[in-house]
């Protein structure tokens, strides 16, 4: 059946088929669905994330001849005590959402709600052969520029930088890190879980603590390779470098067309992002942003 939603769409295509047969045999994915007469009438997808810490409410999906009347609630809530009957041990676990503040209605189905964050998404996309030219071409630039600072991948033994409280303070959100759009604590355990999925991490050289952090990945969805920037910055000459890095990795590992959803925490480096990626690397801007709240709730 058709689970296709335009709420869930990023930037004109569904990342669920894209993703579907990965969280089916991830153990740590937790599926349910929900049926009558044969029928399947919706889908409740969460995450145990931060090694059993916590559970991230992935997506929910109904059919189409039930969305625009009003079912939501009763299955977000039925599939909710589904998944609390099947996995007692989940009550005790914390529990996250994503929620597009243009559906701000999905806060109401769940009590103690803890606004923490917005998160701006843009995206953009371009061929790699071209985007390479302009990067080949802005080394090459007539006019002086002032070089980006060093990015550089991360090594464990940044994660002494990384942890002190300078960095969660100025950097983290309530001390997470977002994974292409999904919230993870601030671990080693999960930086290297990270690296062991193939995620690019980058962190700069700053002493005695890291100004900033990134997360690069990809995966192919039905409309072509998708490759997601998550940008930890609140400097902008930072911010640029993190993003250069990441495009031009992505442009060499992978050859046509790439959609590539890059995620600022910082909502005022948006515009100097932008200016970048389109002027300097050559990408195309598709202006279908996306602003997310993020918030806990009690099970």
């Amino acid at each position: 059946m058709n689970m296709a939603s335009v709420d869930t769409f990023r930037d004109g295509f569904d990342y669920l088929p894209a993703k579907f047969h990965k969280w089916v045999d991830d153990p740590d994915v937790k599926l349910l669905v929900a049926e009558a007469d044969n029928k399947m009438l919706g889908m409740y997808v969460s995450i145990i994330t931060d090694g059993g810490a916590s559970l991230l409410s992935k997506t929910i999906r109904i059919a189409p001849e039930l969305q625009g009347k009003k079912f939501m609630t009763k299955l977000v809530v039925g599939l909710h005590k589904a998944l609390q009957l099947r996995y007692p041990g989940l009550l005790q676990l914390e529990q996250r959402n994503l929620v597009d503040v243009k559906r701000p209605y999905l806060k109401k189905y769940f009590s103690d709600v803890k606004d923490i964050c917005f998160i701006d998404v843009m995206y953009f996309q371009g061929k790699s052969n071209e985007v390479l030219d302009s990067l080949r071409l802005e080394t090459k630039d007539v006019l002086p520029s002032p070089p980006h600072p060093p990015v550089v991948p991360y090594q464990p033994s940044d994660m002494a930088r990384l942890a002190r409280p300078e960095f969660s303070k100025q950097i983290l959100v309530d001390n997470n890190i977002f994974v292409d759009w999904d919230p993870y604590q601030l671990r080693a355990s999960n930086l290297h879980l990270f690296s062991k999925r193939g995620v690019i991490i980058l962190v700069d050289t700053s002493e005695p603590t890291a100004k900033s952090l990134s997360f690069g990945g990809s995966y192919m969805a039905p409309r072509g390779r998708v490759y997601h920037v998550d940008v930890h910055c609140r400097d902008v000459a930072l911010c640029q470098a993190h993003i250069k890095h990441h495009v031009g990795r992505a442009c060499h590992e992978y050859e046509g067309m790439i959609k590539f959803c890059v995620m600022l925490i910082d909502p005022s480096l948006k515009t100097t992002s932008k200016t970048l990626c389109v002027e300097r690397l050559g990408l195309v801007y598709l202006p279908h942003d996306h602003r997310y709240l993020y918030f806990t709730f009690s099970v």
